[in-house]
């Protein structure tokens, strides 16, 4: 095979594989947007009570669409952060 065949192959094989990069990074990046664990309506007065950090948290580890785990894990973070605190 001719060197100019050999790289017109290489070329076309980086660009495929950065295409696919591409797609895939924007796959994930639009997931992470457009996912809302809990409806904020349920969200605001945890952020309120518990702080955005703690929510989240919570959010991070709860099923999707668990309100009362998001309430619970993020009442535990924010206790856990006070106790530590004190000490």
């Amino acid at each position: 095979m001719p060197v100019s065949q050999q790289l017109d192959l290489n070329h076309l094989f980086t660009a495929a594989t950065s295409a696919m990069l591409m797609i895939g990074v924007a796959v994930m990046t639009a997931k992470a947007v457009l996912s809302n664990p809990i409806p904020w309506e349920a969200k605001k007065p945890l952020i309120e009570k518990y702080g955005l950090w703690a929510v989240n948290g919570a959010e991070a580890v709860c099923p999707h669409n668990d309100v009362a785990c998001v309430a619970r894990e993020a009442k535990r973070l924010f206790e856990a952060y006070k106790n530590r605190r004190r000490k």
